[in-house]
């Protein structure tokens, strides 16, 4: 069976190959490109329990409004709703009915709007209830930028979390906001131009010659605070430092693959399964919050071979691997995977280990 990573890279191939043969037809769209993707996340569009189409909401007797492709159910409560448009029409302007339907219900926390090849995914972060005007997260399949894996993954019908949705949301504006706010103060000013390359440039520091080292000073910030925050990584608290011994002279360092990969962890396994961190020379620790002996998972990602190592037996761990390698070692199942970004398939299997850990 192939990974959930190759299924989304078999579904863009179909929106590629098939996109041109459905413009101008929505329900074409409907059905060849946009309805594959629900399907390949879990959901039976066949089953009225599951996805109502054309479900029309009543908004009183005064007011008529058409109904919305797609209503998605569980348990008998709606939890999404999808509007679609015919592939290469313009997204904009289609919100508001998509809107519409997000305050009808409460429950409700995702409303996507798609043309197929054009996805927009929105929440509720500004004003409960209140689908927000900008969405959280976009993919434009022929962009050729990377599919937004941390979504999909929310958005199976096996792990499907409002909440968890909306929180990923929250942390998305926040750092959206802050990303922003970061752009506009380390934009390098004039003055602070000519200070910072003050011992460096040799000729007259005229308004020419400060507008040419914006660009380097505005990149070196940007170094330095990398720097800094892997610095800064190192010595917080959840890193602290680590039982097992370690060789002399040797030396921890904590990489952007790890924090990321901690970060995707995190965000799989929500925010009633608190995590922390301790990196050593050997692996990278996953641990329960503040209780560093329960570990949940050890990344090995400096390897030839990258691997995962969860605390569970050899047979649940191989059913959970997505049809990875796995084997046994010293009492622990270890994952092979081909690089970091598949850690975003193995929800389940860290779900689990937690569970095994607590």
């Amino acid at each position: 069976m192939p990974s959930f990573r190759e299924q989304i890279e078999s579904y863009i191939k179909r929106v590629k190959d098939l996109a041109d043969h459905v413009k101008g037809n929505e329900q074409a769209t409907k059905q060849s490109l946009i309805g594959p993707f629900f399907t390949m996340l879990g959901y039976d569009l066949t089953d009225p329990r599951e996805c109502i189409p054309e479900y029309k909401a009543d908004f009183g007797k005064d007011r008529s409004t058409k109904p919305i492709d797609w209503a998605f159910l569980n348990n008998g409560s709606f939890t999404f709703f999808v509007e679609a448009k015919e592939v290469g029409r313009k997204l904009a302007g289609f919100d508001e009915q998509l809107a519409d339907y997000f305050a009808k219900d409460p429950n409700v926390k995702l409303g996507i709007l798609t043309n197929g090849a054009h996805w927009r995914f929105f929440t509720d972060v500004v004003h409960p209830n209140v689908m927000d005007r900008e969405p959280f997260a976009r993919w434009d399949i022929f962009a050729d930028e990377p599919a937004p894996f941390d979504v999909i993954t929310l958005l199976q019908k096996s792990s499907f979390n409002a909440e968890l949705i909306r929180a990923y949301a929250e942390r998305q504006r926040a750092q959206n906001l802050l990303v922003g706010e970061l752009s506009r103060l380390l934009e390098p000013a004039p003055d602070f131009t000519k200070l910072a390359v003050a011992n460096i440039e040799t000729r007259n520091l005229t308004q020419a010659v400060v507008e040419s080292w914006k660009p380097v000073v505005a990149s070196a910030l940007n170094e330095w605070a990398r720097q800094r925050m892997l610095s800064a990584a190192l010595s917080a608290p959840h890193t602290e430092s680590s039982s097992e011994p370690e060789p002399e002279g040797s030396k921890i360092e904590t990489t952007p693959e790890e924090l990321a990969c901690f970060a995707t962890v995190s965000t799989l396994l929500g925010t009633d399964r608190p995590i922390g961190y301790e990196d050593t020379v050997s692996y990278f620790k996953i641990h329960v919050a503040n209780k560093r002996t329960k570990v949940v998972a050890r990344l090995l990602l400096g390897r030839r071979q990258p691997a995962v190592s969860v605390p569970l037996p050899l047979e649940i761990a191989t059913s959970l691997a997505g049809g990875r390698p796995v084997s046994a070692a010293s009492g622990w199942s270890v994952v092979a995977i081909d690089s970091p970004t598949e850690v975003h398939e193995l929800g389940e299997l860290f779900r689990t280990a937690y569970a095994a850990v607590i």
